[in-house]
């Protein structure tokens, strides 16, 4: 299952932040091309999910994931373009998915698929208590990773504008993960 929990404008601790699009126009492609699940915020309800301690947004997910025992959890943001990484893997220090083989799964895909630089938990773990990967992997027992994505990549104004190679790169992941768990 795919998230994106700021593709519109949140707020944080009473100020506004900047909506990450690219996140909920990837999971609405990765939808139609493969009729996946997906959850994405569709309006400002004054909060952000991926911070507060209660939201109606991990409440719905969590709901979700028990009652279609959804076993994978990968949760989409954006990177500020003014940070060198291009993607960052948030796996909460090794705590919201620490099978190796599936982590795997993400790093040789973004890697084959010359992504630029990637990191795990760095500058982002997903490790905070409250971010939707920490909250679904605790409360549903489930892998999590969290995937920042710079907006160099997302944005055409870039030269490193690659969208098409992101979402190719999503799409390899959750074919993947989908023959992983059609055979366990």
């Amino acid at each position: 299952m795919f998230s994106a929990p700021h593709s519109v404008e949140q707020t944080r601790a009473g100020r506004m932040k900047y909506a990450e699009p690219q996140t909920g126009i990837l999971v609405e492609m990765l939808h139609k091309t493969f009729d996946c699940p997906i959850i994405r915020k569709t309006s400002n309800c004054n909060d952000d999910a991926n911070y507060d301690p209660i939201s109606d947004y991990k409440e719905a997910l969590a709901a979700y994931v028990k009652e279609n025992r959804i076993a994978f959890l990968v949760d989409l943001h954006q990177l500020a373009p003014s940070r060198e990484v291009m993607i960052n893997f948030g796996t909460g220090n090794f705590k919201n998915i620490n099978d190796k083989y599936l982590l795997n799964i993400f790093l040789s895909t973004f890697s084959k698929n010359e992504a630029g630089l990637i990191q795990l938990d760095d500058p982002f773990t997903a490790s905070y208590d409250f971010t939707v990967s920490s909250t679904i992997h605790r409360e549903c027992e489930i892998p999590c990773l969290q995937i920042e994505m710079n907006s160099r990549l997302l944005l055409e104004e870039y030269r490193e504008f690659s969208l098409e190679m992101v979402y190719r790169s999503l799409c390899e992941c959750y074919l993947k993960l989908k023959e992983f768990y059609d055979q366990g």
